[in-house]
């Protein structure tokens, strides 16, 4: 990024707001093709919000958030190759960004901006057609915001090449969120406090074993919850007093006041040094300039019961779903108080069918998007995507399955990722060391090796290979 440059100008007497990303669709407005609108980043679409009033409602009102939807997410391997991690599927019928977006827009926020730039094609594509769905139903407004022709440097930088676009909108409040978390979080209280406890800058946190806490932003906190430090992704993580097994994590939310933030934005635009990221530079160096305070996201909350998950590896990813499945104190997709959107169709139910001997199938703990086809197979502890196939006498467990895969006939498969597209032939056997949360599960890509020897156990490393009875050897990548 170009030093020392200053923001664009903003919205003046000749310039028209309507022109930008981030304004209401009219009711009488033709939505036209989604897809190529969105491309060309004038994309607008409304989403509905539960009733809320007094205070709360506006202070959502009174806020702009800002989804950062950039990432590469290389952590996630072949997951990612051909989509960014907010676009990644999630619970069978979502992706990860809905979980902000559905945050923000049940938490009254209306202004909703989403910072894409890593292979965001399907990305643009769900905002586009999915959440378009919600269009004329509510003053909410939601809208892509995509890089200048250098791209994003940082995760701060990402909201200073779009500081024109919050400052027309001229919101007291500025929200900063990741796209690729799970969790249900109202906004709200944490607005509410940090009004009260006049900060600069509120971090939402959360408490994480010290095992992973070499993954986020670590704090320090006094008895006031003011942040004495801030280091991200540190080697040694601090641990919280007393608690040698936990630290204090990041959440990756933030909340300024705009006109605040703007400043910050420009000293870091200034700073010669300065990766542009919010958890690298700004936040420890506000830590010793500014007043920053945390908002612990604990259990007590009404919403989401302190439940918060970095879905950013495969084995996060894998375990954040058989946590689904083992059911979330206060977490809930079909929570009508705070609904996930989209709200999948129920006109489209997974389909089951007879097997040739007469058998059924057998469904267990599970969770299935529509368009599912089953042949007589059995699920126990699964997670089906939309679209995906599973023919006669195959067997799963634990398994995560994205869109469009086909399982094959007489397949046994336990504690697997199976990638979108993929086609498992006929009889293949992925049977892994017992089940374990801990566990790193086997991931299934268009590029795993089949060969012919049945019935054997499969190690658990990058390259592997699964055996199936076709008694031919495949390679279905490079």
């Amino acid at each position: 990024m170009p030093k020392h440059r200053h923001f664009p100008p903003l919205v003046g007497a000749n310039d028209d707001p309507r022109s930008e990303p981030l304004n209401r669709m009219s009711s009488s407005q033709p939505s036209g093709n989604p897809a190529k609108t969105v491309a060309g980043e004038a994309a607008v679409s409304t989403v509905a919000s539960p009733s809320v009033s007094g205070r709360s409602q506006d202070l959502g009102a009174d806020t702009t958030a800002v989804v950062l939807a950039g990432g590469k997410g290389t952590r996630l391997g072949p997951l990612t190759r051909h989509e960014c991690k907010p676009a990644l599927p999630f619970g069978g019928r979502y992706r990860n960004i809905d979980f902000s977006l559905s945050n923000c827009v049940n938490s009254g926020i209306r202004a909703i901006g989403v910072a894409t730039q890593y292979k965001d094609a399907s990305l643009l594509r769900h905002l586009a057609e999915v959440w378009q769905d919600g269009a004329q139903r509510s003053d909410a407004t939601l809208a892509p915001w995509r890089p200048g022709t250098d791209g994003y440097c940082g995760t701060a930088d990402a909201v200073f090449q779009n500081w024109r676009k919050i400052e027309s909108l001229q919101s007291r409040l500025v929200l900063i969120l990741a796209g690729d978390h799970v969790y249900q979080m109202d906004y709200r209280p944490m607005l509410e406090q940090h009004l009260a406890t006049g900060a600069d800058v509120t971090v939402g946190c959360v408490e994480v074993p010290i095992d992973d806490a070499r993954q986020f932003g670590v704090m320090s906190i006094d008895a006031s919850k003011r942040v004495m430090r801030f280091s991200e992704k540190p080697k040694r993580p601090q641990p919280l007093p007393g608690r040698p097994d936990s630290a204090l994590g990041s959440m990756g939310i933030y909340v300024f006041n705009r006109e605040t933030l703007g400043r910050f934005l420009q000293q870091d635009a200034d700073t010669e040094a300065s990766r542009h990221d919010f958890g690298a530079d700004l936040l420890p160096r506000l830590v010793d300039t500014a007043r920053v305070v945390a908002y612990p996201f604990t259990g007590d909350a009404t919403i989401g019961g302190g439940y918060w998950r970095d879905v950013g590896t495969v084995a996060a990813y894998w375990r954040a779903h058989m946590e689904l499945l083992d059911g979330i104190p206060g977490f809930r997709l079909d929570d009508p108080a705070w609904p996930i959107h989209p709200m999948a169709p129920s006109q489209h139910a997974g389909l089951t069918r007879t097997g040739t001997d007469g058998r059924v199938s057998r469904i267990e703990q599970s969770l299935l998007a529509h368009d599912c086809g089953l042949d007589a197979a059995t699920l126990h502890r699964c997670v089906l995507s939309e679209r995906v196939t599973v023919a006669e006498k195959a067997y799963l467990e634990h398994a995560v399955v994205l869109p469009d895969a086909i399982i094959g006939r007489g397949c046994r498969l336990a504690n697997v990722i199976v990638d979108a597209g993929v086609q498992v032939p006929d009889g293949t056997v992925v049977l892994p060391k017992p089940y374990s949360h801990n566990e790193t599960p086997t991931l299934i890509t268009a590029e795993t090796r089949f060969s012919s020897q049945s019935h054997q156990r499969v190690p658990q490393r990058q390259e592997m290979r699964l055996y199936t009875e076709s008694g031919l050897q495949q390679r279905t990548g490079t």
